[in-house]
């Protein structure tokens, strides 16, 4: 349910347009998430500053953020029932099953610039992203 605080109106909620859209079937061998080279390299090199073999990076959706959706990054050491967890070389990326039907097929980057590093979801599911790239609605 999607609802909003409105000045001397009090809240106001709907349900239209809130249901996620379904999970697309994947062709077998095809990974939901295209984790990048430089994903991978960027992870590795932070895990191995940490020391724990058991982590994984968690890339998860929550609300918020100027356009509706979020995108989130954290370090995990423990499996959810509902985890999707792609393999790439020495890295393992999961994501929770609601996150993943907003990022089926997303492609998933690290860019260094001038402007400094960051994480890059090219979601091909979102119907516009704000302008730092950092959330997306559907």
């Amino acid at each position: 349910m999607a609802c909003q605080s409105q000045p001397n109106a009090g809240s106001s909620c709907s349900t239209a347009g809130s249901m996620p859209p379904p999970m697309p079937l994947l062709a077998d061998g095809v990974p939901p998430l295209n984790i990048s080279d430089s994903v991978v390299a960027k992870v590795a090199e932070m895990l191995a500053e940490e020391g724990d073999p058991n982590l994984r990076l968690r890339i998860f959706v929550t609300g918020g953020g100027c356009s509706g959706f979020q995108y989130g990054f954290a370090f995990d050491d423990e499996s959810k029932d509902d985890d999707v967890t792609v393999d790439k070389g020495p890295i393992k990326v999961v994501v929770d099953a609601m996150s993943l039907q907003y990022m089926v097929g997303a492609n998933i980057d690290y860019e260094e610039s001038l402007e400094g590093s960051r994480f890059v979801i090219k979601n091909p599911n979102a119907s516009s992203t704000c302008g730092c790239g950092s959330s997306f609605s559907v």
